[in-house]
């Protein structure tokens, strides 16, 4: 209440007392104004509530923030805040509000309920637990309470407490069909399907017009592969209530999940239509943009102009821009929510993907990183980031990215496809574990089908190898990616001809895909074709190099031992996408087996630098600084690698290796070798490692069976058998040893060994 001065002076008309008692009354009016914020704050929560019901919802946020402004203790304007920022979209804003309505108003229910079941939605069950027990004080015989309660157990693994918390809240009401869709969905989660099913559709008997149930049944059917009864009860669903958003999306998400992208269309329209907020609409953009319509989705969010400076609304505009081709413009939508809020992880985010997009892969990762520490639980940014390790060649790091989605959201079935493809290689008995729990999760998706298939490969389980792959045959006929994977599979089947008629086919639909020309390479090599193999790889990069195809390259001129050609192509590789670890890694490799030992020391050097954990690179590092006779460097190497990686299998060999040979720390020797055993346990060379630091501990008793293991993996390596003598000489049986150490010699031994062996022999004195 500004008073002006002007208006204060003294005329001579005016009798000095009236003057000051003006003045007192304008200073009470002041004090008045300024000593009773209660009223304030209950002016701007009725004026915020009136524009609430008129549906003006910004106006509302506008006169509930100035509520809380005056106190932000005020609960009630904290709630309709939460409110209003769920009518226009803004879940982050409404789930924030709730929580603190929640903490200044323990005795509302509603709210405690409310914040609850957001908190269970946003994976916190401990919190959803205590908003559900607070509830329960002032109301202890609150269905919704009870259940909120069952849920929040079942989140925390407590399954029996669970069952137990919504079989009350049933008894007190046995006939509501909802409570039982609660009961159905902790049965799920403890692993009682069959009693799940006849839950939900007891669910669904009891409350045949309640959507809820009908929905709930229907995702039950969706997780055991039952399509046609998910769908017909989705369908029921949308018969009970037509514009039921949840109805419409579920029946949305299955047609696209099963091939019918265009029926989803429908659904997602009739969302977009009746949601008061944005959701709808970004929901709608996203079918666009998963159906290669960019324009129609720009057009859907430019719509949204009441809700255009939400920052949710922005990013979506943007990604529809970069799909389009526009990434000028998505920049320019992207930034200035960055310069506002430079911790908007969403908005780091979508910066990295579209650096990514234009080639720019270290400022991508830098991007990537930022958001995924600004928000580490977000399974979208860890998601992300192990893309990025993968396209980096950073193994390790990008195991432990996904594994970290996994753990935000166990049932995250695209970082199980990442993560399986990872583990083909070293553990692919894992890999087949995590492709099945993929394709459970999503029993639709071609990817995690692949995965599986890629896995079972690698596992050599080829004949559910052969079962899985007839089934993608079937379902995805005109997948280039399908026919790859068949054609590997026949080759390793020895099955040329149809591995031969299988490439074809997916050149057929994509001749330019990397994956069908390393195969038809593969393919070529395997028939002892070299010229067939370089013109193929000559042809594809005729349309077109980049780091993927020249990475290629350079695997294939080393196949064709053509190094001169190999070195040029992987360095053009390494200038076309310097993050990249492949190139390094094969230049590396190549460099050893040249003996050009400095360079391939320089080129583990960089590629240390580049990865997030380089266990790889310092162990690589190790064994040439061997080679050249540098062995306290390569020590210092092995144990930096270690410091990783404790378990890392080769770094604890070597170590080990050289520990035994020096006859230092023994102790430590043998417990890096049973570490390179258990990581390796089928190589010859490592369960050798084992039974030599036995034998340098002076225990030959013990490193005997060691030694007669890698004798029998791999029967012609003369030190095997060199080694399995000395150690029945020490032990006392100087015939095995003899006729263990003649087999040494009859093995083709180096001429070093030959003399260590012929010593050996003389030694023996009977």
């Amino acid at each position: 209440m500004r008073m002006d001065s002007a208006r204060l002076t003294v005329k001579s008309h005016v009798p000095r007392h009236m003057l000051l008692a003006a003045l007192l009354g304008a200073a009470v009016i002041v004090a008045g104004c300024r000593a009773d914020p209660a009223v304030k704050r209950q002016q701007y929560l009725e004026s915020g509530n009136r524009y609430f019901d008129q549906g003006k919802y910004a106006e509302a946020i506008i006169e509930y923030r100035n509520a809380i402004g005056v106190d932000a203790t005020f609960g009630q304007a904290r709630k309709r805040l939460a409110e209003s920022y769920a009518r226009i979209g803004n879940a982050r804003g409404s789930f924030d509000e709730f929580v603190r309505a929640a903490d200044l108003l323990p005795s509302d229910v509603e709210v405690q309920l409310t914040a609850g079941n957001l908190l269970l939605m946003a994976r916190q069950p401990r919190e959803a637990l205590a908003r559900a027990d607070g509830a329960l004080k002032v109301q202890p015989e609150n269905i919704d309470a009870l259940v909120l309660r069952g849920n929040a157990l079942a989140g925390l693994t407590s399954f029996a407490e669970a069952l137990e918390s919504i079989e009350q809240a049933i008894k007190l009401d046995p006939d509501r069909g909802t409570t039982y869709t609660s009961l159905g969905l902790v049965q799920v989660a403890h692993g009682q399907r069959d009693d799940a099913e006849a839950t939900f559709r007891r669910a669904v008997s009891l409350s045949p017009k309640e959507v809820e149930a009908h929905l709930a049944l229907g995702n039950f059917y969706w997780s055991q592969g039952r399509t046609r009864d998910a769908e017909q009860a989705f369908d029921t669903a949308l018969k009970v209530e037509p514009a039921n958003p949840q109805a419409n999306r579920f029946m949305a998400s299955l047609k696209s999940a099963t091939g019918r992208q265009s029926e989803a269309e429908p659904y997602l329209r009739r969302i977009a239509d009746a949601s008061v907020g944005p959701e709808g609409t970004l929901a709608l953009a996203d079918y666009y943009l998963l159906t290669a319509r960019p324009r129609d989705a720009i057009a859907s969010i430019e719509g949204l102009k009441a809700a255009r400076d939400i920052p949710a609304v922005t990013l979506h505009l943007a990604r529809a821009y970069a799909a389009a081709g526009d990434l000028a413009k998505a920049h320019s939508l992207v930034d200035p929510v960055l310069k506002a809020n430079g911790k908007d992880a969403a908005a780091q985010l979508l910066k990295g993907q579209l650096l990514l997009q234009e080639g720019r892969r270290d400022e991508a990762f830098a991007a990537i990183q930022t958001a995924a520490t600004l928000a580490p639980t977000s399974a979208d940014a860890q998601f992300a980031l192990g893309r990025m390790y993968v396209f980096r060649g950073d193994e390790a790091a990008a195991q432990a990215a996904f594994q970290e989605v996994l753990r935000i959201n166990p049932r995250a079935s695209a970082a199980q496809v990442q993560l399986a493809r990872l583990q083909t290689q070293r553990k692919p008995e894992e890999s087949v574990r995590t492709a099945d729990e993929a394709t459970r999760n999503n029993p639709t998706s071609l990817a995690a089908r692949l995965a599986l298939v890629q896995s079972l490969t690698a596992a050599r389980d080829l004949g559910r190898a052969e079962v899985e792959m007839s089934r993608l045959r079937a379902d995805f006929p005109t997948v280039a990616a399908v026919h790859s994977q068949d054609a590997t599979l026949a080759m390793l089947r020895k099955d040329l001809p149809r591995a031969r008629a299988a490439i074809e086919r997916a050149e057929k639909i994509d001749a330019a895909s990397i994956d069908t020309v390393r195969v038809a390479i593969a393919l070529e090599l395997m028939q002892g074709n070299s010229a067939g193999a370089r013109t193929r790889l000559e042809e594809r990069m005729k349309q077109g190099t980049n780091a993927d195809v020249l990475v290629l390259a350079g695997t294939t001129y080393l196949a064709l031992k053509d190094p001169v050609a190999a070195e040029k192509t992987l360095r053009a590789a390494i200038e076309a996408d310097p993050s990249r670890n492949e190139p390094y890694a094969t230049l590396g490799s190549m460099y050893v087996s040249q003996k050009r030992l400095d360079e391939a020391l320089r080129e583990f050097e960089a590629l240390s630098k580049k990865q997030a954990k380089p266990v790889g690179p310092l162990t690589m590092m190790g064994m040439i600084l061997e080679q050249q006779g540098n062995v306290d460097d390569a020590m210092k190497r092995y144990n930096d690698a270690l410091a990783l990686d404790p378990r890392a299998g080769a770094a604890s060999n070597n170590l080990a290796w050289i520990l035994a040979e020096r006859g230092q720390d023994l102790d430590r020797a043998l417990q890096l070798a049973q570490n390179g055993v258990a990581a390796a346990p089928e190589r010859a060379e490592i369960i050798d490692t084992l039974g030599w630091v036995y034998y340098k501990m002076n225990q030959p008793l013990r490193a005997i069976p060691y030694f007669q293991q890698s004798v029998q993996k791999s029967p012609g390596t003369a030190e095997y058998h060199y080694h399995l003598g000395l150690a029945f000489v020490k032990g006392g049986d100087n015939v095995k040893g003899r006729a263990a150490l003649q087999r040494a010699l009859d093995s083709k031994p180096s001429a070093a060994l030959v003399s260590e062996i012929r010593k050996a022999l003389d030694g023996i004195t009977n």
